[in-house]
């Protein structure tokens, strides 16, 4: 908590320093007292300024001067403060967590001549407890915790061609940034949906941030209206430890590979496009690791009764459907106006702890009136366990896990293009899948966002 304080008490600095750069110098001798009511005054002053699209501003012009030479340099920070009001393991109990963000992206035509060629470079540092470990759910109320600490992430060359139709990246990267993923789900503060679908992450090592691996991504657009992507990545999860800070470069044949590719229609997305906007995605996948059977052991018989080692299955696979679609644009606006989402994930139950997941989203910017950007949203989520995990639980003599369901409704408010403040409530049924017989718990709290 000492850290946040500095935090914020750096933040109040830089915003005094920063405002205090744009007003002119006055002799001494016409200086008003400074008086409570015009530094709040200053404050709000500053607070609105929606020229301003960072917290630090344009450095005295040294942001300008970098973005022209090809370097753009982002930061940002995100805080959740949550608690857990009704049910749960632990009632009443308050946890927050941060992240902070830097993006380093080096267009490597401006400053070598290399056509088409970019190069990024992200890292982070987190803190935080889980609000999860108080109620006892799987779906973590914040979309920010995991890996507390100092961590690299992104490490990778970007290649664009034929008129930006082809891309190709190579190096350190996230499968989440360009798989299962979309804008809309990051209204949102659960796990479950921000980010992209939790059952992904949970079911085999589909890389999300903080963690990165190496990996290799192809891009083709041949026409607006259509996008095909393919990857690969390395199946090495001990590569996500705290330890090694994700800095661990080695690549470990004997740890398999996914195989990914993602099919999308994009109807109205190009310039000038009078039709309501959507984005339709299917997404297949196949990894080549080896995975435990939830009930078998080497015999095909109930390792819970038997005793003997679980069966390994070599390979998993699955898919993923993702659409949403305008159906309602605010009259003279471009992305103001209602915007539902759905979105399915399927796989095998054998080998995954939720071959079944579902989220679903209704959303709409500019909801109220002179509130243009804001951001209105209204989330469900529900994941189904392995019903062949829950042989294994029944023969154990354990509780079976059946499903955990999350509400969400959030809004977001943008105080100005660099901060928002964002009050939130969720309800999370049937904690972990029941087993641990506690009741639905409410969540609330609020996010807080800055971009520096």
């Amino acid at each position: 908590m000492k850290k946040i304080l500095a935090l914020v008490m750096s933040l109040f600095l830089l915003s005094c320093s920063a405002f205090a750069q744009d007003q002119p110098v006055l002799p001494a001798v016409s200086q008003p007292n400074i008086t409570s009511t015009n530094f709040i005054s200053k404050i709000f002053n500053f607070l609105g300024d929606n020229q301003r699209t960072s917290l630090t501003g344009n450095w005295g012009g040294a942001r300008d001067r970098l973005s022209e030479q090809g370097i753009d340099i982002v930061s940002s920070y995100t805080i959740d403060l949550l608690t857990n009001d009704v049910g749960g393991l632990r009632e009443h109990r308050f946890q927050y967590d941060s992240s902070l963000g830097l993006d380093i992206n080096v267009n490597l035509e401006k400053t070598s001549n290399l056509t088409g060629l970019q190069f990024h470079l992200s890292g982070l540092w987190r803190e935080g407890k889980n609000l999860s470990a108080d109620i006892g759910n799987r779906f973590p109320p914040s979309s920010i915790f995991g890996s507390e600490q100092v961590r690299l992430y992104n490490l990778y060359l970007e290649q664009a061609m034929f008129n930006n139709r082809v891309s190709l990246k190579a190096g350190r990267l996230g499968a989440g940034d360009d798989f299962a993923q979309s804008p809309l789900y990051w209204i949102f503060l659960t796990n479950s949906i921000d980010g992209c679908p939790i059952s992904l992450p949970i079911n085999f090592f589909f890389t999300v941030y903080p963690t990165a691996t190496w990996g290799a991504r192809l891009k083709v657009s041949p026409v607006s209206a259509f996008t095909w992507k393919g990857a690969i990545y390395h199946q090495d999860s001990g590569v996500g430890r705290n330890a090694a800070h994700g800095a661990d470069f080695t690549w470990r044949r004997n740890k398999g590979i996914l195989f990914i590719q993602e099919l999308s229609f994009l109807p109205n997305q190009y310039e000038g496009a009078s039709g309501l906007p959507g984005n339709y995605k299917l997404g297949l996948f196949y990894s080549t690791g080896r995975f435990k059977d939830y009930y078998q052991d080497e015999n095909g018989n109930s390792y819970a009764e038997t005793g003997l080692d679980q069966k390994r299955r070599y390979g998993n696979y699955g898919m993923y459907l993702h659409a949403d679609q305008m159906l309602y644009r605010e009259p003279g606006t471009s992305d103001q106006g209602f915007t539902p989402f759905f979105v399915l994930c399927l796989q095998p139950a054998k080998v995954n702890e939720l071959p079944f997941f579902i989220d679903a989203a209704l959303t709409y910017k500019g909801l109220i009136p002179g509130r243009d950007n804001d951001v209105t949203g209204l989330g469900f989520a529900y994941g189904r366990w392995s019903r062949q995990l829950n042989k294994y639980q029944n023969d154990s003599g354990k509780t079976p896990q059946k499903y955990e369901i999350v509400l969400e409704t959030t809004y977001k408010i943008a105080i100005n293009k660099w901060l928002y403040f964002q009050p939130d409530i969720q309800y999370i049924m049937n904690a972990n899948g029941g087993n641990k017989n506690v009741d639905d718990a409410l969540v609330t709290g609020a996010r807080i966002g800055a971009t520096f």
